[in-house]
């Protein structure tokens, strides 16, 4: 009879993974371009970098097309390698091999840092290119060493460890990477780095030009750029460098809050946002830190306006807006863990009445530490952070106050601006005109003969304040204002106010004053649409659009009428009005004659 450790000695066995098909499959682990270098850029900054340089090496490669029987070749472009250099610390000898290997980290769950898991950048590396090779001069040494890993040498069995060698230096083709940069004001600018590391990928076989696995080179390159201006917004803001293709990488804060020199290249000021509201979420005993920000005034003047192809006015592109993506925002929140985001994109069902169009002036910031990267549902994939259940209704329930506030804002200053260019258009310069000539047959007008001077400049005081006009900066609109209003018998003006009024009247010197409420539900939803279906090209509005405006319109007035009856109704003497409705129906009979003919 056997004995039990004579049975288990003959026992079968396996290794513990088919390393080359196991390789092969981690490939589609999940990273794109973006987020795979973002690894890269991570093990930098924790090396102590202060500078990374990245460059593309491209290649022209022909493809053969078919058509109509006939193949043709065509050229493409690919990307045939990667560079990533550092000033960091750099790589012990013994540290090396390990640095490729799947698992090791010097760092291993660790919550301190930027990385984990030990599998980060090896599974970055492999999912863009088929090998990769690690240079790397430690700090207070003079001597280089390499290491690499070969997917096709694995595959073929020609490589089955990897192992560190000392080599006499960089490779001389990114020399010129590992040395300070000459556009930077360094004292060591266009010196050679005193340590760092070089990562290379190379046989990149994923970023082919309109290739199979994506859109174009510039396109993937220009997502890259966009990912480590925001992921990496904290850093650069505190003087991490980093350069793509010998272009420096300025930060992009979706919440606007840091010193973006594009706002200020574009706007020729350092424009920041308001700070809607900020405080911090308690989770069994860790703190997760919220903001809200709303982006800087001069970026949502006009409904429309924010980044779009087009001025909604002058329908031409507003180059102020390039490069500072407000539509990317559009109910996306940034989860940032540890100072550097790892999320950016809309969380379903967080904010109050779904995701509206408006909220890319809106900037969400979620920062937490590593400690909770159970309750945002963290992975080693540094591209997913979607909170748990526990979190995502304290957050909900947070946002729910400084989403409505400052979507109330951006439609206030919406109206504001459509308001204050109406009166600028002179919108109702022809009904106007036609009551200034109307009123040469009718009687003159009695309000306001009694002011005197100082009560008249009081009266221009108060209506300027009303419609946002300050003399001092726009005085050419004041005085054209006030022209008008001295001049016309009557004159309408447009501005917006909380309160019931569906319009307010003043009188100067025998004339009078209309300044219309367009916060009013009437101004809102019957005057508002046949002014602009009015003023509109035929082609803007569909004919049941028109028609839905013109039954609205209807309802609207005889709404209007059963609101002055029930206004008059409110006196305990509605006689006291006979002389008004009379007035009323006279003038109202001359104006429209005059206005549109008498049919």
């Amino acid at each position: 009879m056997m004995t039990k450790i004579e049975e288990n000695s003959s026992a079968p066995s396996s290794a513990l993974i088919e390393v080359d098909k196991t390789l092969e499959s981690l490939r589609d682990s999940g990273f794109d371009l973006a987020t795979a270098s973002g690894e890269v850029i991570d093990n930098s900054y924790e090396a102590n970098a202060t500078i990374v340089r990245i460059r593309t090496i491209e290649k022209t490669i022909p493809i053969q097309s078919k058509g109509k029987g006939k193949s043709k070749t065509k050229q493409t472009k690919t990307i045939d390698s990667i560079a990533f250099a550092d000033n960091g610390n750099g790589i012990s000898y013994e540290t090396l091999p390990n640095a490729l290997k799947l698992g090791f980290s010097t760092r291993y769950n660790q919550r301190n840092g930027l990385g984990r898991f030990g599998v980060g950048m090896k599974l970055a590396a492999i999912s863009q290119a088929r090998r990769i090779d690690i240079y790397t001069k430690p700090s207070g040494g003079e001597v280089c060493y390499h290491a690499y890993l070969d997917l096709d040498e694995v595959s073929k069995g020609s490589q089955t460890l990897i192992k560190g060698e000392i080599v006499d230096g960089f490779p001389p083709e990114y020399l010129d990477l590992m040395q300070y940069p000459q556009s930077i004001n360094h004292p060591k600018k266009g010196k050679a780095f005193e340590s760092g590391t070089l990562v290379v990928w190379s046989k990149v076989d994923r970023l082919e030009d309109g290739g199979k696995y994506g859109s174009a080179i510039k396109e993937r390159f220009g997502e890259l750029t966009k990912f480590i201006a925001r992921a990496y917004r904290i850093f650069i803001n505190n003087g991490f460098y980093i350069e793509l293709n010998g272009k420096h990488i300025t930060l992009h804060d979706p919440l606007f809050l840091l010193k973006n020199p594009k706002v200020k290249q574009n706007f020729g000021e350092d424009l920041q946002a308001d700070t809607i509201d900020e405080d911090d979420i308690e989770i069994d005993g860790h703190k997760v830190y919220v903001k809200v920000t709303l982006c800087p005034k001069e970026f949502r003047l006009i409904k429309g306006q924010g980044g779009r192809e087009k001025h909604p006015i002058t329908k031409q592109e507003d180059p102020r807006f390039r490069g500072l993506y407000i539509p990317d925002n559009e109910g996306r929140i940034s989860i940032v863990r540890n100072n550097r985001e790892i999320y950016y994109a809309i969380v379903p069902r967080l904010l109050p009445n779904a995701v509206k169009e408006l909220d890319r002036f809106i900037g969400i910031e979620v920062s937490f530490p590593a400690d909770l990267d159970e309750y945002l549902q963290v992975r080693h994939v540094k591209r997913g952070a979607e909170p748990v259940t526990k979190l995502r209704e304290e957050l909900k329930k947070f946002l729910e106050r400084p989403i409505k506030v400052a979507r109330k804002e951006i439609r206030k200053v919406w109206k504001d601006t459509e308001t204050a260019q109406q009166n600028k258009d002179r919108r109702h310069q022809s009904a106007e005109e036609a009551v200034q000539r109307a009123n040469i047959s009718l009687p003159a007008g009695k309000g306001g003969l009694q002011l005197d001077t100082q009560k008249q400049e009081k009266f221009f005081e108060e209506l300027f304040l009303d419609l946002g006009i300050d003399p001092k900066q726009n005085p050419e609109q004041a005085n054209e204002l006030r022209e008008r209003v001295k001049e016309l018998p009557i004159t309408i003006v447009d501005a917006n106010w909380p309160g019931k009024e569906l319009f307010e009247i003043t009188h100067l010197n025998g004339n009078a004053t209309i300044c219309i409420n367009h916060r009013h539900p009437f101004i809102q939803q019957v005057y508002d649409p046949l002014k602009d279906l009015a003023s509109s090209d035929s082609s803007t509005f569909t004919t049941e659009e028109a028609i839905e405006i013109a039954k609205k319109a209807e309802i609207g007035l005889d709404v209007l009428f059963m609101a002055y009856a029930k206004a008059e109704n409110m006196s305990r003497n509605p006689e006291i009005y006979d002389d008004l409705r009379s007035y009323w129906g006279q003038f109202s009979q001359a104006f429209t004659r005059e206005a549109l003919g008498d049919k």
